[in-house]
């Protein structure tokens, strides 16, 4: 049971020390800096790794952006493609080598930041702020499967029906993270609101205490 305990206290004490680091307003701020713009150029620009221009080149959204893929829609992509389409695919993939660190950190950051503010200085819960960079880890498998697919077309192989399960998982880990982080940005409005009314009501009483005070004087 001591044991136990200790070896609790450790984890905590350990995952406190983690948040810390990722719960800076430097490291926020020098992170939401990256992934702004960087998210607007690589979703919504006509940039050349854009993935608005892969999916004029290929007709389709990649892999990339699907809950799941089989391995067959892998092949299928690539072939409506074209040598073109896989071109830019290919542009995309390189910018994508830097992207899930950026939003993994923004995510990480932000997340963190809110759980400070929501939990004890030592709580396991602060865990919870490395979700987004599991996500990352599942995005960066994607992408490693992504460009095998790419060095292997024509032909079929085994890795593509992988790909679609590392995307699933990245995308149910990065909905739980932007989950989490929602649901702890409406606690913190909610517990901001309960102060201002508070607040208020307590210079109310206040301001109408010191009114009586000042009648039964005269």
């Amino acid at each position: 049971m001591v044991t136990n305990a200790a070896s609790e206290t450790e984890s905590s004490v350990t995952s406190s020390r983690w948040v810390d680091r990722l719960a800076s307003k430097r490291l926020w701020v020098l992170s939401t800096a990256l992934f702004v713009p960087f998210a607007l150029v690589f979703f919504a620009s006509s940039a050349p790794f854009s993935i608005a221009e892969v999916r004029e080149a290929c007709g389709d959204s990649p892999p990339d952006l699907r809950f799941f893929t089989s391995g067959a829609d892998v092949d299928s992509f690539l072939a409506a493609c074209g040598p073109a389409g896989r071109s830019t695919y290919r542009n995309m993939q390189l910018a994508d080598l830097f992207y899930p660190a950026v939003v993994g950190l923004f995510l990480a950051s932000s997340l963190a930041l809110v759980i400070r503010r929501l939990s004890p200085p030592v709580s396991a819960a602060r865990w919870l702020a490395t979700i987004p960079l599991l996500a990352s880890t599942f995005d960066y498998l994607e992408n490693a499967f992504a460009w095998i697919a790419l060095r292997a077309y024509p032909d079929p192989i085994r890795t593509n029906d992988l790909l679609g399960f590392a995307s699933a998982a990245k995308t149910t880990t990065s909905w739980i993270g932007g989950g989490l982080l929602l649901v702890g940005l409406a606690r913190l409005g909610t517990l901001a609101g309960r102060r201002k009314v508070r607040s208020s009501k307590n210079a109310l009483l206040r301001r109408f205490g010191t009114s009586d005070r000042r009648s039964t004087t005269a």
